[in-house]
């Protein structure tokens, strides 16, 4: 059983702690995260209120930062994406307008790949944590990855 459990929306004091890196990033103190994190700014679904949220990056491809939905198809931030869209990322202590693109499962499964070459051991806490496996063949890879959505952010110039 991992100590922290993603596969459910984080309540009380992990939310709390979950929030901390926004008011770094808020405070222009997002250079701390190097560019592992980057923070997006996003209205709600039905309040129409102006939200942000620190998401890790999963991937690059200039000119796209791949993010990963941790809490699947169920976390807010993601849901608020898929109805209002993204009102801007930031990367390290800049804010950019942007526009966002969802990806689907087999493009998601090359990005969670290369992933996983780059961080192996966090791939796996991940996989724990969130509560999700494959058996390691890019079919169930695949099939995975149906269920962790993996969306695209591009700067705007």
């Amino acid at each position: 059983m991992p100590m922290i459990d993603l596969s459910h929306k984080p309540s009380g004091w992990l939310k709390k702690l979950l929030r901390a890196p926004t008011y770094l990033y808020r405070a222009r103190l997002g250079f701390l995260f190097g560019r592992r994190f980057v923070m997006i700014e996003h209205r709600g679904r039905r309040s129409q209120k102006l939200y942000r949220t620190v998401i890790e990056v999963a991937d690059r491809c200039p000119p796209e930062w791949i993010c990963t939905s941790g809490t699947g198809p169920r976390a807010d931030w993601y849901r608020n994406l898929r109805a209002n869209g993204v009102e801007a990322i930031w990367i390290g202590s800049r804010r950019h307008d942007a526009s966002v693109r969802f990806l689907e499962p087999t493009e998601s499964a090359e990005h969670m790949r290369r992933y996983e070459d780059a961080h192996p051991r966090t791939a796996a806490k991940l996989y724990e944590t969130m509560g999700v496996s494959y058996d390691g063949t890019e079919d169930d890879l695949v099939r995975m990855m149906g269920e962790i959505p993996m969306v695209a952010f591009t700067p705007l110039p």
